[in-house]
């Protein structure tokens, strides 16, 4: 099911700046369809900042990992 294969960073910094995209545009060019409360819509916008400082982070980590790799 999960295969140690190698990540590509670069496609990891993609979508975690799409996360980051998507966490400022939530609140202001998004519109929800059902009624979410003041909470809710932080605790999304909450979860996508998490989700882009967690995704660029691993990023990060697997480019200096390359680099050190082929020094």
């Amino acid at each position: 099911m999960l295969q140690n294969k190698p990540k590509n960073p670069q496609v990891i910094m993609f979508f975690g700046m799409l996360f980051l995209v998507l966490a400022l545009a939530w609140p202001r060019y998004i519109h929800v369809a059902g009624n979410m409360g003041e909470a809710q819509i932080d605790g999304v916008r909450g979860f996508f900042f998490g989700i882009c400082i967690g995704m660029n982070l691993w990023a990060v980590k697997l480019i200096s990992r390359q680099r050190r790799n082929t020094q």
